[in-house]
């Protein structure tokens, strides 16, 4: 048996596939949260150009007030600059990075599935601790629930799961609130 001063490699092993495939949710998640918060700025973006254009196209000096003629150029550019603030295109290609890091880190460990070694244990461990030094700092709510997926996902008792309500579902992807409910997953 592969045990090295009363660790079992297996169990060492397990925890860190877990943990591994759980960071890959995670980035997956992020990446796609972004990736969609900026499609919707384009797409939001184009649809009040065109009313705006509209607007002036069939409108200019007509009966419609100011502000309703302005009103959509208005909002594509605060949308738009809560885009770049927000940096949505940074964020995306960040997180598809370290999802790519942490999924190569899953296949050295798949690798080693029947025979994983205090070695391997120890480089792919080092990796990781690389890897997260790289990550802005994670959502605990959406951090569960990717840990709550990967439950589900590996065949593990739903006692296991931690409960998280709809509000918390909900902004998941903005900020934590009621984390500290959340115990660690």
């Amino acid at each position: 048996m592969n045990e090295v001063a009363g660790h079992n490699c297996h169990d060492d092993y397990h925890a860190l596939l877990f943990g591994v495939r759980r960071s890959v949710r995670y980035h997956n998640r992020r990446r796609r949260f972004y990736a969609a918060f900026h499609k919707s700025q384009v797409f939001l973006s184009l649809v009040l150009a065109s009313a705006t254009m509209m607007a002036f196209a069939g409108a200019i000096g007509g009966e419609w007030p100011l502000w309703a003629k302005t009103l959509p150029a208005a909002l594509v550019s605060v949308w738009a600059a809560v885009d770049l603030v927000f940096g949505s295109v940074d964020k995306t290609w960040l997180h598809a990075d370290l999802e790519r890091q942490f999924i190569e880190l899953e296949r050295q460990l798949e690798a080693a599935r029947n025979n994983p070694t205090a070695e391997l244990i120890a480089e792919v461990t080092d990796r990781r601790l690389d890897i997260e030094r790289q990550e802005p700092p994670v959502l605990r709510v959406l951090d569960t629930l990717c840990y709550n997926e990967l439950v589900h996902a590996m065949g593990y008792e739903a006692e296991q799961e931690k409960q998280v309500s709809f509000l918390q579902r909900l902004f998941a992807n903005f900020f934590d609130f009621g984390d500290h409910r959340l115990g660690r997953a």
